[in-house]
């Protein structure tokens, strides 16, 4: 809360009036300073600086609850994905004041998630609540027009209230990672400001190309300074904080054939996954126990979660969205969760958002490695030149 406005504070007539003629702005502009500068600046004996001090220090020191409590509010804040299952098994949807990732390839649909999860927000204020949500759009891929499909097509009553739903979506499009560490730190003020119930990073692999770092190891601190601010900014306010991030391919390295008994060995964390071991990679429901176990060829190309393991420690739920080979339909997987077994659901993207098959879906409680998990991809579309 070091961010937010000293003008929206409740403070004392005398306190406003002396800050009005000074250049402080945020709480930050004064806990910068000593306290007899502060003092001096805004005319307080010692008895009202220490005062006015320690409450701007309350702000910004995490606030102390019960687990019960903790409850109470993710339960007032978290957000529904619309289906009953699948806010079954995520205890009532995406958790408030907790750090969520949407990942997959390109073209499965993780900005129209991010869209639909945006509209489920803006509609579900009731009795003169009015929420809004903070978009950082830095592929500049969302367009109002889609926008005003799924409030069209989902919530038909509302047609009439579209304007006021559009300017309650407010939008960052940055362009370099000094602009987009410079929008993290404004973010507690705005959010504050704008009453926002969701902050939407869409997406934080294509900033993370242009950070300006010498190594790997100095861009992964980076991004884990991104993903503390995200997730400090969620749990101070009791909010979600959505981000989309993109896969990368690894090369696998060629096994060798049985009888030689030697030959280069996989690494640790690239072994095969026998398809009977994982339920989403498997491509028939019923897998014959006798049958070999599948081995990759030389060269063969897995895609997985990019960012790399420090990455997909700093997140606190990671959903993975992948293509179907057999239907027509999407996977949407809950590879880690703090709450729920990994799971399954099919979706598909409709005028409306996004719908959720309820009956085409299965969990299990031994899931795979959330970050050298295998995203299956679309690999082409086969045309009909009859």
């Amino acid at each position: 809360m070091s961010y937010r406005k000293l003008s929206s504070l409740p403070l004392q007539e005398y306190v406003k009036s002396s800050l009005s003629k000074t250049s402080l702005r945020t709480v930050k502009d004064v806990l910068l300073l000593s306290p007899l500068t502060v003092m001096n600046m805004l005319h307080l004996s010692a008895d009202q600086c220490k005062e006015f001090m320690d409450y701007l220090f309350s702000l910004c020191v995490p606030p102390k609850f019960t687990a019960y409590e903790m409850e109470e509010m993710e339960q007032h804040n978290n957000i529904p994905l619309g289906s009953k299952a699948l806010d079954t098994l995520l205890h009532g949807g995406l958790l408030s004041g907790s750090l969520t990732e949407f990942v997959g390839p390109p073209g499965v649909g993780k900005t129209q998630w991010c869209l639909y999860i945006t509209t489920k927000v803006l509609a579900g204020g009731r009795g003169g609540v009015h929420p809004s949500a903070i978009y950082i759009d830095t592929e500049s891929a969302v367009r109002p027009e889609r926008i005003v499909e799924m409030m069209t097509n989902k919530y038909p009553e509302l047609s009439s209230e579209i304007p006021q739903f559009l300017s309650r979506i407010h939008m960052f499009r940055p362009r370099t990672a000094t602009s987009m560490l410079e929008i993290l730190d404004s973010l507690e003020c705005i959010v504050v400001e704008k009453d926002a119930r969701v902050v939407i990073v869409d997406s934080i692999a294509s900033m993370a190309v242009s950070l300006s770092a010498s190594s790997m190891q100095s861009k992964a601190s980076q991004l884990s300074s991104w993903a503390a601010k995200l997730k400090s900014l969620a749990h101070q306010l009791n909010i979600c904080v959505i981000v989309t991030n993109q896969i990368t391919t690894v090369h696998k390295p060629q096994l060798p054939e049985p009888s030689s008994g030697v030959g280069p060995q996989p690494h640790p964390q690239e072994q095969v996954v026998d398809r009977r071991e994982s339920v989403l990679n498997q491509e028939d429901r019923v897998v014959d126990a006798a049958a070999p176990v599948p081995r990759l060829p030389d060269h063969t190309e897995c895609a997985i979660p990019a960012l790399g393991n420090a990455w997909t420690h700093c997140i606190t739920t990671r959903l993975i969205l992948q293509y179907c080979t057999d239907s027509a339909a999407r996977q949407i997987v809950i590879a880690k969760s703090p709450v729920s077994p990994f799971a399954i659901f099919s979706y598909i993207i409709t005028h409306g958002g996004i719908t959720i098959q309820e009956k085409d879906c299965c969990y299990s409680y031994s899931g795979p490695d959330p970050g050298q998990f295998r995203i299956r991809v679309q690999r082409g579309i086969p045309l009909d030149t009859a």
